[in-house]
């Protein structure tokens, strides 16, 4: 029971990685009604750009965690900049087309951008190296690593902040005004071209900041983008499409029970239990657990 225990923290330390990145997956389905395959490897570049930026300032990735930290908000600034791009020059154009279109394009970018990641930074892992005097804590019979517990805080803060930004700031109601009607969000002034555009880069901001704090406890490496994209799916569906809550609540679970599937039985069989849960939950409550809007 100790070592069921354990398996679940530790995946619900790792499931808030994978929330923050979900979530971004889910603000671009809900709001451009993409299926974005390239949303992995926005994941990916936060990784990159986050070591660069340490290598480039201190002239190594072995640092302390306050420097760490503060080359998190240089990944989700530059890959922001990179999504809103995209989607004003490539992405618009097939907006609102045919759905196996958005998917070959976006299949395309994501196979664009690894193989320009391969040229430029090679197949070697990378890693941020972070210096702390104890790897771990210990809480009763529990061993929480502290690199984990740091990136958990910090996607569930990148998460929280998001819901915030769609709530509380007039660029987030026009962005949720675009989801449920883009219609008559543009008959009300509405610029929708450019909320699509701010979703696009919010969404690829966020998966720059978990990539960020990936890069903290695992390799980055220019093909790791594809993992990430289908557990995005699987969470995006298993929450609720469109919904941010139902994002966090399914990275969680999902990352307990891949954790304790990995541990009492092999890793091999994490992502087969993991859709094999998807489509009994499609079958129960095909909506997902929070239904379907981002207004939720």
């Amino acid at each position: 029971m100790a070592a069921v225990t354990q398996f679940v923290v530790n995946g619900l330390l790792v499931g808030g990685l994978f929330a923050a990145v979900a979530v971004g997956f889910a603000l671009i389905w809900g709001v451009v009604d993409i299926i974005n395959l390239a949303h992995g490897e926005m994941v990916m570049l936060g990784g990159y750009v986050s070591y660069y930026t340490l290598v480039v300032l201190t002239g190594s990735a072995e640092v302390g965690p306050i420097i760490a930290l503060a080359s998190v908000p240089v990944a989700v600034v530059a890959v922001f900049a990179l999504g809103y791009v995209l989607q004003r020059t490539l992405v618009s154009q097939v907006t609102g087309t045919d759905l196996f279109l958005t998917l070959l394009v976006t299949f395309g970018l994501s196979i664009g951008i690894q193989q320009i990641a391969l040229r430029a930074f090679s197949a070697d892992p990378r890693s941020i190296n972070i210096t702390l005097e104890a790897a771990s804590l210990r809480l009763g019979g529990l061993v929480l690593p502290k690199l984990k517990i740091v990136a958990f805080g910090g996607a569930i803060l990148l998460t929280a902040l998001l819901f915030l930004f769609l709530q509380q700031t007039r660029t987030g109601r026009s962005i949720r005004a675009v989801a449920q009607n883009p219609e008559a969000a543009a008959l009300v002034g509405i610029d929708v071209e450019h909320a699509r555009a701010m979703t696009f880069g919010l969404s690829s901001a966020i998966a720059a900041g978990a990539g960020a704090f990936i890069a903290m406890i695992l390799n980055v490496q220019p093909q790791m983008g594809l993992i990430y994209t289908l557990k995005s799916f699987v969470i995006v569906v298993f929450g609720g499409i469109g919904s941010v809550p139902g994002a966090l609540v399914g990275g969680l679970l999902l990352g307990a029970v891949e954790e304790t599937v990995s541990g009492l039985i092999s890793s091999r069989w994490t992502l087969a239990v993991s859709f094999g849960l998807l489509i009994v939950l499609l079958i129960v409550r095909p909506s997902g657990l929070f239904g379907e809007g981002i207004e939720q």
